[in-house]
């Protein structure tokens, strides 16, 4: 009987210490593997097969099918320029100009707003993203994605955003290129403002 609590308790040690490491290695591997590019996150080997199981968990959980690193690159924005998270009943402006690397522009991007649980928006209008083909730029070659729950005004690109609570915005760019992936921090990327509503 002895033994057989010593074992229970050998157990239930050695799930406590899994399930504590787990819960904190999921902030320490964010500071660690995530490349930070001012408000965009990226985690260059997402879709690498010898990617490790923290990658592999998260891909996972949050990214189902991601691809391989020569032919893509996943980028993620929960906060504004001004460090505040992205919140569903504000207003934002997306601007930017075409994504591309030093040397050549990538094959095609797009760009897609998720709600807090990682769904798209549902949308009346059914616009769920802009992409490189889509997109109205201006006459100075730039782009502006209006980020609401609803357009106002002569809004060319708008992408509705959830009524309340929080969102964040993917940005996938396809066939990069090898030079794109060694400058992820300094990839000339948009960058997301609050405007009033």
């Amino acid at each position: 009987m002895i033994i057989i609590r010593k074992y229970i308790i050998y157990a239930l040690l050695i799930i406590g210490i899994a399930v504590a490491f787990t819960y904190l290695s999921v902030p320490i591997y964010k500071n660690i593997v995530f490349v930070k590019n001012d408000i965009w996150s990226s985690v260059p080997s997402l879709g690498d097969p010898k990617r490790s199981i923290y990658t592999r968990a998260y891909v996972a959980t949050y990214g189902l099918f991601a691809l391989s690193k020569p032919e893509s690159v996943y980028f993620s924005a929960d906060h504004d320029i001004s460090e505040d998270s992205l919140d569903g009943s504000l207003c934002y402006i997306l601007s930017g100009n075409d994504i591309q690397s030093a040397s050549v522009s990538p094959r095609w991007w797009s760009l897609t707003v998720y709600d807090d649980d990682g769904y798209l928006v549902e949308s009346s209008e059914k616009q769920y993203s802009y992409n490189s083909e889509n997109i109205i730029y201006n006459s100075t070659g730039n782009f502006e994605v209006y980020l609401a729950d609803r357009p106002t005004g002569n809004i060319q690109n708008w992408i509705k955003t959830p009524t309340d609570g929080l969102f964040s915005v993917v940005l996938r760019v396809y066939q990069p290129g090898e030079e794109f992936f060694s400058n992820l921090k300094r990839v000339d990327l948009p960058i997301i403002e609050k405007v009033d509503c």
